[in-house]
C-alpha cells in the first residue's frame, strides 16, 4: 500500500494549512496537528445484473471518523450497503497509516501549482487565490476576488477608523484596496513553482498570452502571500498591520527566512490561543520563548473561560432546581 504524507494551504482566505496523509482510497486530515477526520474516497466498483460486469459510481466521500492521540477512534454512523466491508477495510488501512505518521506532522508542501491575482498594470503577483497539487486539478475560477475572509471583516482592526465611508470596516476596507489594485477585469495566472520557488506561468484567467510561459523570480511572488509594496503609506500601514494579524497563520509556512519567521513570531504572541492552536504545524521555530510564552498565557486564558463557564452552568443549575420547586 502508498503512504503519501502532504501539507496544502488553505486559501481565500488563507487560513493556514491542511496535513494530509493520503493511502490512495481514503485520506486523513488535520488542520491543528492534533484531530484527524478520516475520509474514504467516493468511488466504487458496483456489479450489474450480469455478475461478470462492474461499473463505477460516484458518491460523495464517506466520513469514516474522527480520531486523536488522547481519544482514539470516534466513529462515524455507516449506512450498512453493499460497499461496508470494503468501506471498513479501507478505512481501518487509513487508521493505521494515521498511528504510523501522525506524530511526523507537519508534512512538506505539495501545492506547488498556484493561482495568483495579477497587478493590473505590471501583471505582476499581487495575492495568492489558490492553490493545487496537481497540474490536472488547475481550474479556472469566474470570481477573482481575493478575499480576507469574514473573521477579518468583524476582528481585524475594530478600532481602525475607516477613511470615509464609516460603515468600512478594516477588513472590508483591506479587500477594496486589493481588489481595485487588480483592476476593474482582473486577471489571474496560474504558475507552476519549481525546487527554487521559481514561478513558471501556465493558464489564466483574462490573461495575455504573451505571459504564458514565462518566468519570475522569487522574489517577485510575495512572501506573506499579498503584495506588500504600496505607494500609498495609509495602505501600506493597513496591509502590514494586517500581515501581523495574519501571522500565527503565516508561520506555518516552510519558505519563510529566519528573521521574517522571528519577527512573525513576535507578533503572533499577541493571539496565544491561535498559536496553542496552530504551533505544532509550525516547520520551524526561532524564538522559543515567545511561543512558549503565548502556549502558557493561552492556558491560563482558557482555565478562566472554563471557570467563568462553570459558574454560569452552576448560576443556571440553581435557576432552574429553584424553579422545579415552585
Amino acid at each position: 500500500m502508498s503512504i503519501s504524507c502532504y501539507s496544502q494551504k488553505i486559501l481565500n482566505p488563507f487560513r493556514g494549512v491542511m496535513n494530509i496523509i493520503s493511502i490512495g482510497g481514503a485520506d486523513a486530515v488535520t488542520i491543528d496537528g492534533i484531530n484527524w477526520t478520516l475520509y474514504v474516497h467516493d468511488s466504487f466498483d458496483c456489479p450489474t445484473d450480469d455478475p461478470e460486469e462492474f461499473f463505477e459510481i460516484e458518491m460523495p466521500d464517506i466520513r469514516f471518523g474522527d480520531w486523536n492521540k488522547k481519544s482514539g477512534l470516534l466513529r462515524s454512523p455507516l449506512i450498512a450497503s453493499y460497499h461496508y466491508n470494503e468501506i471498513q477495510a479501507i478505512g481501518n488501512a487509513l487508521l493505521d497509516a494515521v498511528h504510523e505518521h501522525a506524530d511526523q506532522c507537519p508534512y512538506p508542501f505539495a501545492d506547488n501549482y498556484e493561482l495568483w491575482l495579477l497587478e493590473k498594470h505590471t501583471g505582476d503577483p499581487l495575492a495568492l487565490l489558490d492553490s493545487v497539487c496537481k497540474k490536472s486539478k488547475i481550474h479556472l475560477p469566474d470570481n477573482l476576488n481575493w478575499e480576507a475572509g469574514l473573521r477579518c471583516k468583524q476582528k481585524f482592526l475594530n478600532e481602525y477608523p475607516p477613511l470615509e465611508n464609516q460603515d468600512t470596516t478594516a477588513g472590508e476596507l483591506l479587500n477594496q484596496i486589493v481588489n481595485q489594485r487588480a483592476g476593474s477585469q482582473p486577471s489571474a495566472q496560474w504558475f507552476y513553482r519549481d525546487q527554487f520557488n521559481d514561478g513558471i506561468g501556465l493558464t489564466g484567467v483574462n490573461l495575455d498570452n504573451s505571459l504564458i510561459g514565462r518566468e519570475l523570480s522569487p522574489r517577485l511572488f510575495p512572501k506573506m502571500l499579498i503584495q506588500q509594496q504600496w505607494q500609498n503609506k495609509t495602505k501600506a500601514s493597513l496591509v502590514d498591520s494586517f500581515i501581523d494579524w495574519l501571522s500565527p497563520y503565516l508561520l506555518v509556512l516552510d519558505f519563510l527566512r529566519d528573521p521574517q519567521r522571528e519577527t512573525l513570531e513576535s507578533t503572533a504572541r499577541n493571539q496565544a490561543l491561535l498559536v496553542d492552536k496552530m504551533h505544532l504545524l509550525y516547520p520551524k521555530i526561532i524564538n522559543q520563548q515567545a511561543i512558549n510564552a503565548a502556549r502558557v498565557e493561552a492556558v491560563m486564558r482558557k482555565s478562566t473561560q472554563n471557570n467563568n463557564k462553570d459558574k454560569t452552568q452552576e448560576t443556571i443549575e440553581y435557576i432552574e432546581t429553584q424553579h422545579s420547586l415552585i
